[in-house]
C-alpha cells in the first residue's frame, strides 16, 4: 500500500497525552512515525489535517456488533468469534461512523457460562487471521439476565456458578489422583517384570528340583492365589470435561471471568465469588456498581458500563440504576471504568433502516463517554478508557490502542474533540487502509 501521511492535525495519543499540530505517518499497515516533524517521503499520500483531531480508533470494551446468536448457558467451549458475521457491512459502517474499529465481544448468554470472548476488527470480509485480533479474553457468563429474576432466582443462578467452579476443582483433583494411581500401577509393572526377569518366583527356582514334596506343591498353589488377589488392575481414566478445563484456566489466572450484570445485589454476589475463588473479574453493564464502588475498587476490579440512564425515575430494566455521574463517582474510588455499547441486536441483525442513521445498531461509544464527561469523568481518561486503557484491559496493547510507531494503523480522523458536541467522524483506518470516507466532509485541497 502507499504511504500515508496525516499532517498537522491534533493527535490525540491514546495515553492521556494531546500532541498540537503533529502528524502520523503509515506504510504497510502500521505506524511508522509519530510527531510534531514528521518527514514524509515524496510518494507518500498526504493529508492536511488542520483543525481536525486524530485518535486511535476507538475499542467497543463490550459489544454486541455483527454478533449473530447467543450461547447457551452451560456452554463454556463456545467462543464468540464464531458468532461474528463478516459480512455484516451495515452494521460495521454504523460502527465506523462512530470512530470504532475494534469491538470486544463476550460470548453473550441468558444466564450461566456463555463461553469465550474475542477481539474483533471491523474489517468486513477480512481474512480470519485479520479480523480476530485475539481469540480468547476471557470466560463470559451472565447473572440474572432471564426475566429480570427476584432475588431468590438470583441466589440459585450466583449459587450455579459456583457450582460450577467447584465442579470443575473437583475435576481437576479427580484428574490428579488418576494420575498418582497411574504412575504407581506403572511401578508395580515394572517391578514385576523385574522380578520375573531375575527368575524369582518361577518352578525351579532356588535350586528346588523335580522331587519336590506334596508340602512344597500347596506352597506353590497358595502362592500362586496370592498372586491373583495382587493381580493388577490398571486405573480407569476419567472421562475428559473440555468445559471444566475451561474454568480451570480461570482458577489458574489464565482467563478473566467476564460477566454481565445489571442490579447492585448481583454486583455484590459477583465480589463474593470473586473473592470466594480468587479469580480476576471484569463486570459489565454494572447499573448501580457505584453503590459498590469502595469494594470494587479494594479487589480491583474493572467495570463495563454499557446501560445509559434513563429519564424516568423508575424503570422495569437495567437502566434503573443508572445515573449520569456514575462513572466519575467509580472513577473517584479508583476503580478502571471502561465504556461497551452493551446488547445492540439480540442475536439477530437490526432492520435495515436501523443501520442508516442514528440508531441502536451503532455504538454510540463517544456518546456515551461524552456523557460521563458531562457528568464529572475527566475527558482525557474517557478517550483513554476507549483507546489505550482499553487494549491493556484486553491485552491487545501492543497491538492497537495507541498512536505509536510499530502499532497498527488503526485510527481515526475526527472534525474536532471526539467529545466535543458535534464532532463526527470524516475518516477511518484500519490496518493502514482507509475503510471509511465521510461524503462531503473533506473540503477540496486538503488532500
Amino acid at each position: 500500500m502507499r504511504p500515508v501521511a496525516i499532517l498537522d492535525a491534533t493527535l490525540l495519543i491514546g495515553d492521556g497525552r494531546t500532541m498540537e499540530r503533529g502528524g502520523v505517518l503509515f506504510s504497510d499497515g502500521k505506524i511508522t512515525g509519530v510527531g510534531e516533524n514528521v518527514q514524509a517521503s515524496f510518494l507518500a499520500r498526504k493529508i492536511v489535517g488542520q483543525g481536525r483531531f486524530v485518535t486511535p480508533g476507538l475499542i467497543d470494551v463490550g459489544g454486541s456488533v455483527a454478533l449473530r446468536f447467543q450461547f447457551g448457558g452451560n456452554a463454556a467451549t463456545a467462543n464468540a468469534a464464531d458468532g461474528f458475521d463478516r459480512y455484516a457491512e451495515d452494521e460495521i459502517r454504523a460502527a465506523w461512523r462512530d470512530g470504532v474499529t475494534t469491538v470486544c465481544i463476550p460470548a453473550r448468554t441468558g444466564s450461566g457460562v456463555g463461553g469465550v470472548g474475542a477481539v474483533i476488527r471491523l474489517l468486513p470480509r477480512g481474512q480470519v487471521d485479520e479480523v480476530v485480533l485475539k481469540r480468547e479474553v476471557a470466560l463470559c457468563a451472565g447473572l440474572g439476565l432471564s426475566g429480570w429474576p427476584g432475588p431468590l432466582s438470583r441466589a440459585r443462578q450466583a449459587e450455579d456458578l459456583r457450582r460450577r467452579f467447584h465442579a470443575a476443582r473437583e475435576y481437576r483433583e479427580a484428574q490428579e489422583d488418576y494420575a498418582d494411581s497411574l504412575k504407581e500401577y506403572e511401578e508395580k509393572l515394572a517391578e514385576r517384570a523385574k522380578q520375573a526377569n531375575s527368575g524369582q518366583g518361577k518352578p525351579g527356582a532356588g535350586g528346588v528340583g523335580p522331587g519336590r514334596g506334596t508340602a512344597e506343591q500347596k506352597d506353590e498353589k497358595a502362592a500362586g492365589k496370592n498372586e491373583k488377589k495382587d493381580e493388577l488392575k490398571k486405573p480407569a481414566e476419567p472421562a475428559q470435561d473440555r468445559a471444566a478445563e475451561m474454568l480451570l484456566r480461570v482458577l489458574d489466572g489464565e482467563l478473566r471471568l467476564w460477566v454481565e450484570a445489571h442490579d447492585p445485589a448481583e454486583v455484590a454476589a459477583l465480589l463474593d465469588l470473586a473473592e470466594e475463588l480468587n479469580v480476576a473479574l471484569v463486570i459489565e453493564g454494572a447499573t448501580g456498581a457505584h453503590l459498590l464502588a469502595d469494594r470494587l475498587a479494594g479487589l480491583r476490579v474493572p467495570v463495563v458500563l454499557t446501560a445509559a440512564p434513563t429519564p424516568l425515575a423508575y424503570g422495569p430494566g437495567p437502566e434503573r440504576y443508572a445515573v449520569a455521574g456514575d462513572a466519575a463517582e467509580l472513577r473517584r474510588a479508583g476503580v478502571q471504568v471502561f465504556f461497551g455499547s452493551g446488547r445492540l441486536t439480540g442475536g439477530a441483525p437490526p432492520p435495515a433502516e436501523s443501520v442508516s442513521g442514528d440508531s441502536a445498531a451503532a455504538p454510540r461509544l463517544a456518546l456515551r463517554a461524552a456523557r460521563a464527561a458531562g457528568a464529572g469523568f475527566d475527558a482525557d481518561t474517557a478517550l483513554a478508557a476507549m483507546t489505550g486503557s482499553a487494549a491493556r484491559l484486553l491485552g491487545v496493547e501492543r497491538q492497537i490502542g495507541r498512536l505509536e510507531p510499530g502499532l497498527q494503523a488503526d485510527l481515526v480522523v475526527w472534525s474536532g474533540h471526539p467529545l466535543a458536541p458535534g464532532a463526527c467522524v470524516e475518516r477511518v483506518f484500519i490496518a493502514g487502509r482507509e475503510v471509511y470516507h465521510a461524503e462531503g466532509a473533506w473540503p477540496e485541497g486538503d488532500e
